[in-house]
């Protein structure tokens, strides 16, 4: 398998493609990085495409490790003669392009553009305690788009290694709108915005090790967020992805990966996506998280050619957040990929 999961970095070719929820809390960006590197794409000769579908499910509600209905968290936090609202289902759907082109032997680019369609539904109490739900208008569009450039420090064979280490850097670019609003005028939640409308620098590292049929790697990823344009900043996140693949058959391969994500406090610098007396997710106190999936994935290969596909499932087995958030219950990632 040439230039496999530690292939991360360079941007796109323009198509599809905390303690905080989702969006740039739970997984997020290395989930898509993560995937494309370890997906066919990275089999390329000249270069690779690959088109990757995730859908993350969000219900369950925690203050820390605990799960909490709706109702309490609007009992808990709403204030008298004023109104309080609380999500009770969210689902975020991404279609991303990805690229992929190998420059030299040690060298490589990816990147990948995203088209995000985010739903919810939600809770509201008002001031005198008259409960109602309610849907939020969908909202889509394309996302922030990722380039890394990857360099491979060290291997012991340039195909088929079995020990390598490799490093990158990398940026995610704010190609994402930040403004979208309600039908009301007001501006919806920054996580539910297509974009972040920062420039955020990403820094890798990822070690190999094969025991032919088995693959084993590491993948530490950490990206420093900066302020966006319209003043939100999400917090910075550090994550991890352990991962064992086995070939099962010449055209199918099995594993199981542990992916783990600690995101900092997010931080609203001029107040425009605030609103933490009446709105759960609305809260900047409400962000930052520490949790664990746990995924089983297969993937099968095309005979004789170079297209393959992947299927993963993400399970998690331990979600710790400050405060109030709805976190992912399970999450899809499909791909199809098509080396040349």
């Amino acid at each position: 398998m040439r230039k496999s999961f530690t292939i991360l970095l360079f941007l796109l070719f323009a198509l599809l493609s905390g303690k905080n929820a989702y969006a740039l809390g739970e997984c997020g960006l290395s989930c898509c990085l993560a995937g494309a590197a370890t997906s066919g794409v990275t089999l390329a000769e000249r270069f690779g495409v690959s088109l990757v579908y995730e859908n993350s499910y969000m219900k369950t509600i925690k203050n820390g490790v605990d799960e909490v209905s709706p109702d309490e968290v609007i009992a808990e936090n709403q204030e008298a003669m004023k109104g309080y609202k609380v999500p009770t289902e969210m689902t975020m759907q991404k279609v991303s392009l990805v690229g992929f082109v190998p420059v030299t032997g040690r060298f490589q680019v990816l990147g990948f553009l995203p088209y995000v369609i985010n739903d919810m539904e939600m809770r509201s109490s008002s001031a005198m305690g008259m409960t109602m739900d309610m849907s939020m208008e969908t909202v889509s569009g394309l996302g922030d788009a990722t380039v890394m450039g990857l360099y491979t420090l060290y291997t012991d064979a340039p195909i088929r290694p079995m020990e390598r280490l490799t490093a990158g850097l990398g940026v995610k670019l704010p190609t994402g709108a930040t403004s979208e609003r309600s039908s009301s005028g007001s501006l919806i939640h920054a996580m539910m915005q297509p974009g972040s409308g920062s420039w955020d620098p990403l820094v890798m590292i990822n070690y190999m090790r094969a025991y032919y049929p088995l693959v084993l790697q590491a993948n530490l990823l950490y990206q420093l967020t900066t302020e966006g344009y319209n003043g939100y900043e999400f917090g910075d996140r550090f994550t991890y992805d352990l991962s064992a693949r086995y070939q099962a058959s010449k055209y199918v391969n099995v594993g199981v990966e542990l992916n783990g994500v600690h995101s900092e406090k997010d931080a609203d610098h001029e107040g425009k996506y605030s609103d933490p007396e009446t709105s759960m997710i609305d809260n900047p106190e409400y962000t930052g998280l520490d949790s664990v999936f746990v995924s089983p994935l297969v993937q099968a290969k095309v005979p004789d050619t170079g297209g393959s596909a992947e299927l993963k499932y993400q399970i998690p087995v331990y979600q710790d957040v400050n405060g109030y958030q709805q976190v992912v219950d399970w999450r899809v990632l499909a791909s199809v990929s098509w080396a040349f």
